[in-house]
Parts: structure tokens; sequence; C-alpha cells
């Protein structure tokens, strides 16, 4: 069952609402607790230093008067007056809004307390009426005056927020919850304009892909993207350009093998007409042109079948130990030898050329094949020159010749499959793979190989070979 796809539109809108949601509530979340704690921090802050205000106010009512009689007054109320109308109402009310206890060690009495508790038993309290100390009697603060402990002060927590701390708290949770929501509008605001900024170069590409599936190459796509999606449009441009050159190479190729195919097929088919037709004796000399044009349709799929196989990094090489400056003067001897009329060959070995990890067979013919182009291009009276020398840790092998050379706009195009410099020429001899045939041989045994041109005159072909062993490819 076909799985159903989930446009990445919504997949990028609801990862970044996720995010969006998590950052902002965890940020709410630290203000809050951080909010709080600082709270708590100042509150005990104000507790100490409370605290310490009323101990020291304490000992000098004591000190000063004697006795503890009439401290809650003096010290922990003061009197309020409120206003209703032409009617004033008057009241007491705490001076510190912590709550507290005073004991008189003495007596054991509660003499002062902000307790609603301890508030009404203040008049039992001054009759002598014993009330149990609380169960922090023993963490309070003791009084001491004239080295003698008189009372104890006990401190308890604050355990509500005042009116005026709650009101700030709310000020600022409104504020983090309105900072919030702006945050998250500015975010999935930025987060659709990048979402737009991601999706409309892809949508691009996918629709240029389309086209490639359908067998139309399009034109070049043009991103305004200055990023990694640039340059994704970039590799895409290159691409489609490497599929024309790549097309355009194939429908080369594919012409230049038909051409030529036809031409000794046509020979082939004319040839047999005419002994059919009894224009022609089925003789020798009639059967021989046929003879010759099979062996060269057959050179031609040898050579089509070994590029393919050497492109695809198929092609098994048989090696061994080689001489390549022995190989190279058997090869040599015997190409110029066969030639009536053959330019004068030069071999130049610079020793010592260590032997060499090399298919002899397929080396044979890298080795024929330039001798056969240079050959083919050097007049009768001209020269043929091969240099082997080792250059570091590789052997240099060039074959240069004193013929018409290479034509510059050539060059980079000399060891294409059927490539021809002149479209105007006929036919020539042989299948007009050998240069491309050079080539991915050498590069199967690790190698490089490069044309020029002599300043002296004619072409010059420099091919490199490593000396320690190379796999088999």
């Amino acid at each position: 069952m076909r799985r159903r796809r989930i446009p990445l539109a919504l997949k990028l809108g609801v990862s970044f609402i996720i995010v969006i949601l998590l950052a902002v509530g965890l940020v709410y979340s630290l203000t809050a607790w951080s909010i709080a704690q600082q709270f708590d921090v100042l509150r005990q802050a104000d507790q100490e230093t409370a605290t310490q205000q009323i101990l020291t106010q304490l000992q000098q009512y004591r000190a000063l008067l004697g006795s503890w009689r009439g401290v809650g007054e003096q010290l922990l109320i003061q009197p309020r007056t409120i206003q209703l109308g032409e009617q004033s109402l008057i009241g007491e009310a705490y001076i510190f809004d912590i709550p507290l206890v005073l004991l008189d060690d003495e007596t054991g009495l509660v003499v002062a307390s902000t307790y609603n508790e301890w508030v009404n038993s203040r008049e039992r309290n001054e009759v002598g009426r014993v009330i149990p100390l609380p169960e922090d009697y023993e963490n309070g603060i003791p009084i001491i005056v004239n080295d003698q402990r008189v009372g104890t002060l006990i401190v308890g927590e604050i355990t509500d927020l005042s009116r005026s701390e709650q009101g700030f708290i709310q000020t600022v949770t409104r504020s983090a919850l309105l900072g919030g929501g702006i945050a998250v509008v500015l975010a999935l605001v930025l987060s659709a304009i990048l979402i737009i900024q991601i999706l409309s170069p892809l949508r691009v590409l996918t629709r240029a892909t389309e086209r490639i599936t359908l067998g139309s190459m399009p034109d070049q796509v043009k991103l305004r993207a200055h990023d990694e999606l640039g340059m994704l449009g970039d590799s895409f441009n290159q691409m489609v350009d490497s599929l024309k050159r790549s097309e355009k190479a194939r429908q080369v190729m594919t012409a230049d093998i038909a051409h030529e195919i036809r031409t000794p097929v046509t020979i082939i088919q004319g040839t047999l007409e005419a002994i059919l037709d009894g224009i022609y004796d089925a003789s020798e000399e009639s059967i021989a042109p046929i003879y010759e044009e099979t062996l060269h349709l057959g050179r031609l799929i040898d050579d089509l079948r070994d590029l393919a196989l050497a492109e695809a990094g198929e092609l098994r090489l048989e090696r061994s130990e080689v001489d390549l400056g022995a190989l190279v003067k058997h090869v040599g001897d015997t190409a110029f030898l066969a030639l009536d009329e053959a330019p004068t060959l030069h071999l130049d070995v610079v020793k010592p050329i260590p032997t060499l990890q090399l298919d002899p067979k397929r080396f044979r013919q890298v080795i024929a094949n330039l001798l056969s182009n240079a050959l083919k291009h050097t007049p009768s009276d001209g020269d043929v020159y091969i240099r082997l020398r080792r250059v570091d840790d590789r052997v240099e092998m060039s074959v240069s010749d004193t013929g018409s050379g290479i034509d510059p706009d050539d060059l980079e195009h000399l060891f294409e499959r059927f490539y021809r410099g002149d479209p105007a020429r006929g036919r020539a001899s042989g299948t007009g793979l050998g240069l491309a045939i050079v080539k991915q041989w050498i590069e199967a045994h690790g190698g490089t190989i490069t044309a020029e041109n002599r300043a002296s005159g004619g072409a010059r072909f420099t091919l490199y070979l490593p000396i320690h062993e190379v796999d088999a490819a």
C-alpha cells in the first residue's frame, strides 16, 4: 500500500509551531520561576533587616524601662484613622508585616504578638495567665540586656504575598504573556517567509526535473537564493548541461557508429548483389573485399565492446611483469619494418626503467595505436621519436613526430570516440576509436595521457604510468 505523502510545507509549519510554542513556554516558565525566586530572596533579606531593627528597638526599650509593659503598643502597633464622610474611625495597625512573638523569659508570658490567636489573649497575659509557648521557641532570637537574657523574639515565615507584590507579579505575568504572544506572531510570520523561500526554489527544481523525466531538457533554472539552495540550483544547471552534452555526444556517436557500419555493409551488400546478378564471378578477387570489410566490422565491434567495458570499470587486465623498453622496441620494429617507405624511428630509453605491472596484450595495442597515428601524419622523410624515462615514482613515455601536428581546436576532443576535426573528410582506415581506446586502457592501468603540439612542429603524446603495482581493474 502506497503511503500518503505529507507536504513539506506542512511538516515545516508544524515543526516551527511546536518549536516556537516550546521556546515561548520555556521562556515564560523560566521568567516566572526567576521572579518568584527573586521575591523569596528579597523577602528574606527584608525580613532579616526588619528583624534586626525590631531586635535593636526591643533591647533599647527594655534597657530604658526595665520591663516589657506596653511594648506592643509602643513598638508594634500604630494608630490609624479612617475617614467615612464626616465620621472618623480610629483603629490600630501593625507596623511590621512580619509575624512576631515576644516572650518574657522571666515570667514565660507572651508580652506582644502579631499572630491573631495571640492578640485576643493579650489581656489575659497581662493578668498573669500563662499561654503555652510556640513550638519554635528554641529557635527564637534571645534578647540580651546587661548580659542577661530578658526575652525571646520568635519571627515567623511570611507565606502570603502583599498586595503590592501580587500586583507586581500580575503585571509581570501579563507583560510576559503579551511579549510571548507578540514573539509567537513574529516567529510565525518569519517562519512562513522562510518556508516560502525554501519551497519556491524546490518547486522550480521539481518542475525542471519532471521535464527531464518526460524526455525534455529544460533551460537553466534561475534561483535567487545565495545559500545551499543556490548551490543546489548551480549543481542542477551543471547537471542539465552535462546531460545535454551527453545527449549530443550520444547522438553524434550513434550517427558515427551508423556511418562506420553502413560503409562496410554497403560494400558487402553491393559486392554480393553483383555476384548474385552475375556481374562478378565468385572468385577470390570479388570475395576478398567482402572478407576485408567483415574484418573491419569485427574490429569495430571489438573496439566498442572494450570501450564500454573500460568506461564501466569492468575491463579485465591480465597483468604481469613487463619490460616496457623491450616491448616498445618490439612493437616499433614490427610497425616500421612492415612499411616500404616509413619515417625514421628513434628510440631513446633513459635507464634505469623498472619493470611494470601491465597487461602486455592491451599495452602492445596502446603502443601500436600511438605509432599508427604518428605514421599516418608523418611523411616518409620525417622522424618519429619514442622516449622512455623515470620521473619520480612514474615512468614517462612520449611518442612524438615531425608531421603536420594537431589543430588547436581539436586538442581537447582528441580522445573522444569518432571525433573528426574535419567533418567533410571521408572514411579513413581503422575504426576511429584508436585514441579513445588508448586513453581508456592507460587509465585502466592507473596512468594518464596528454596530447600537445611540439614547438618545432609535429605532435607529441605523453603518458605516465605508476611504478608501484596497481590492482587489476
